[in-house]
C-alpha cells in the first residue's frame, strides 16, 4: 500500500484524515493535491494522476505538527507552463502536459 502524508485536513472515502497524518492508501486510490507521496508506489500513483497545484498546508484542527514542506510536488518545465514534472521522489518520471480546466498561466 502506498504511503502518503496529508498536507491539510480531508475527507476521503468516508474517512477523515488530519493534516500531518501519514497513512497507507489502497493502490487504486487516486491521490489529490492535498497529499504528499512518501514511497515509490505513491509517487507512481501521484504522477499518473497528473499535474495538480499543491494547496496551502493547513493545520487547522490537527495536533500533528507539519514542520516540513512537501519534497514532491508539480512544477512547470517550460515558460508557457504547458508541461509539468515532479520534484523530489518523482524527479525523472518525465514531464506531463497540463490537462486541467484551470488555467496554469494565472498562477
Amino acid at each position: 500500500m502506498a504511503q502518503y502524508r496529508f498536507l491539510q485536513d480531508a475527507y476521503v472515502n468516508g474517512g477523515y484524515f488530519q493534516a500531518g497524518l501519514v497513512t497507507a492508501m489502497p493502490p487504486d486510490w487516486v491521490p489529490g493535491p492535498y497529499v504528499e507521496p512518501l514511497d515509490a508506489e505513491a509517487v507512481v500513483a501521484f504522477h499518473r494522476a497528473g499535474p495538480q497545484l499543491t494547496p496551502p498546508i493547513r493545520q487547522q484542527w490537527s495536533d500533528v505538527l507539519i514542520t516540513t514542506y512537501p519534497a514532491t510536488y508539480w512544477k512547470p518545465v517550460d515558460p508557457q507552463r504547458e508541461f509539468w514534472e515532479l520534484t523530489g521522489l518523482g524527479r525523472g518520471l518525465g514531464a506531463v502536459k497540463w490537462a486541467s480546466d484551470a488555467d496554469p498561466l494565472n498562477l
